[in-house]
């Protein structure tokens, strides 16, 4: 990727599901797969040579549409590799240099390599002995959540920067719903033939609309790396110390975005005490302070992006297969987090909303 090039998401859409899965059984064919990578990558034969301790801890942590996540043993030593298309080398080379920009503060794995071939590409980090909050619940985060502030405050402080990333972030969102060319013809035409999709087509131009008449004409005044996906699966934890890992949909945008999307996706929004005290606590050591912007407007924007994303997923998840109870959970608790507050601007596409993603929630 050519200095000063932004990243086609459309092209790395193409044709994808869009929706995280905690499938996580590893069969013999992937890890036969995955032996064939060790032994053919230069970087990765010379570094493990021998293959079969790599092969005899393997396991997978997590899935994305992006790459598959897995974490192994060599020799007393722990590591991370997450594995995609060659085309996700796009995206592993865009988590290197946010790794590589926040190695010295010591809240990320440590970045060892990335490489590529016609059939692959990766991305090779620490693993570091820990457990996630997706695996720990969040409860056990809730606890330490000043200890997640803090780490927050201190990757903004550290990253500040002019550059403003914030359309293209936007951009990014808006592509996802784009399925006329993140799509194939025959898949699209597949869509069209599903009942609601032209009101959810209209749904989406309308989350987009708002979000364009709501925004900041003039850009924001602070930058720095924002990881925008602050989710239990990227929250890693153990006593005393807490990393943040994944930052494949990371850009350079004003610090409250973090703070926003954390909100809902780690429910704080549900628990007022908690997220005072993750407020609190990031601005005793952040550069941006209370007074400096609303936390409400950022929050505004972050569930109508959440809710974009969600409608899109939900029609890339029907151009499956098979249709996955783990991704359709995970797409209603999603939804979950964010219905109380977009009932009120999209009254009207709650009937259809309810029945995508909790068509039981009348019998609660």
């Amino acid at each position: 990727m050519e200095e000063g090039q932004k990243l086609n998401i459309s092209e790395l859409l193409l044709n994808r599901l869009v929706v995280e899965t905690s499938n996580v059984t590893l069969s013999l064919i992937e890890k036969t797969y995955l032996k064939e990578i060790f032994s053919e990558d230069f970087y990765l034969s010379e570094k493990f040579p021998l293959i079969e301790q790599v092969s005899d801890s393997i396991s997978i942590i997590d899935r994305n549409f992006y790459y598959d996540i897995y974490k192994f043993s060599y020799e007393n030593l722990s590591y991370c590799i997450k594995i995609g298309e060659k085309i996700d080398n796009f995206i592993f080379d865009k988590e290197k240099k946010a790794l590589e920009l926040i190695k010295d503060l010591n809240l990320s794995p440590l970045y060892f390599n990335t490489s590529s071939s016609e059939n692959y590409s990766y991305l090779l980090t620490s693993f570091e002995n820990s457990q996630s909050t997706k695996e720990l619940g969040l409860s056990y985060t809730y606890e330490r959540i000043e200890t997640l502030a803090s780490a927050l405050a201190k990757i903004h402080n550290h990253t500040k920067q002019d550059e403003n990333e914030r359309d293209y972030f936007l951009d990014s969102i808006y592509t996802i719903g784009d399925f006329e060319n993140t799509m194939s013809i025959e898949l699209f035409n597949s869509l069209k033939k599903i009942d609601i999709f032209p009101e959810c087509q209209d749904l989406l131009n309308s989350i987009k609309n708002s979000i364009e008449l709501q925004k900041f004409p003039d850009g924001e005044k602070h930058s720095c790396l924002c990881h925008t996906n602050i989710n239990p699966g990227c929250i890693l934890n153990r006593p005393g110390q807490l990393k943040i890992c994944n930052f494949y949909q990371s850009f350079f945008v004003h610090p409250a975005w973090d703070l926003a999307f954390a909100s809902y996706k780690l429910q704080l929004n549900e628990h007022p005490i908690y997220e005072k005290r993750f407020l609190d606590a990031y601005h005793k050591e952040s550069l941006l302070k209370e007074n400096e912007y609303s936390y409400i407007f950022y929050k505004q924007l972050a569930y109508k992006i959440i809710l974009y994303n969600l409608v899109s997923s939900y029609f890339y998840q029907l151009t499956t297969a098979k249709e996955e109870m783990d991704n359709l959970l995970t797409l209603f608790q999603q939804y979950s987090t964010i219905r109380e507050v977009i009932q009120d601007e999209f009254a009207e596409y709650m009937p259809t909303l309810d029945g995508m993603f909790a068509p039981f929630i009348k019998n609660i």
